[in-house]
């Protein structure tokens, strides 16, 4: 957990602040997600504080944070991704925190998962907001999608590729 919050944390927390200060000033979007990351860094904290303390539930509380991770980019992105359009790097988060945490298939699971709701919370904000979104949007969100799931799964083999060094290294 110390790699997701020394990185991914100060990241997604700048991320968010940059959405906040560069929207328009009057809606209500920007109160809200400021409540949403709020939230998101007292629990993260608070789990990354004790799940070491409670004996037998480390990997429990390392799969709930990168589920949580994962919950707390959907109303932050649909908040404020009209206003930001980097916001869609919030759904890498959960993926490469999967990624260091788990095998190959939880992890592209967590990284489809991930990058399908990215796709959904495009098309309901759009519809929302009444907009029809084009070839080239549709063409630019899949590429995202993609590399949700590619990076992911590049972490994981360099977090596996890692482990295999180590222990060959322990056995010379």
């Amino acid at each position: 957990m110390n790699l997701l919050n020394l990185y991914f944390t100060p990241f997604a927390t700048a991320l968010v602040l940059a959405a906040i200060y560069f929207s328009e000033p009057e809606k209500p979007d920007r109160d809200l997600a400021f409540v949403f990351l709020l939230l998101s860094l007292v629990v993260n904290h608070l789990i990354t504080k004790y799940t070491y303390r409670i004996v037998g539930w480390a990997g429990r509380m390392k799969l709930i944070q990168v589920w949580l991770t994962f919950l707390w980019s959907i109303p932050l992105f649909y908040l404020l991704g009209a206003y930001w359009a980097p916001m869609w790097l919030l759904f890498t988060m959960a993926p490469a925190t999967a990624a260091l945490y788990q095998g190959r298939w939880q992890t592209l699971a967590t990284a489809a998962v991930s990058g399908g709701t990215m796709l959904g919370v495009y098309a309901l904000r759009a519809r929302s907001l009444g907009l029809e979104l084009g070839e080239q949007h549709w063409a630019m969100a899949g590429a995202h999608a993609a590399f949700i799931v590619v990076m992911a799964m590049f972490v994981n083999a360099m977090a596996e590729s890692a482990l295999r060094l180590r222990d060959i290294g322990k056995r010379v």
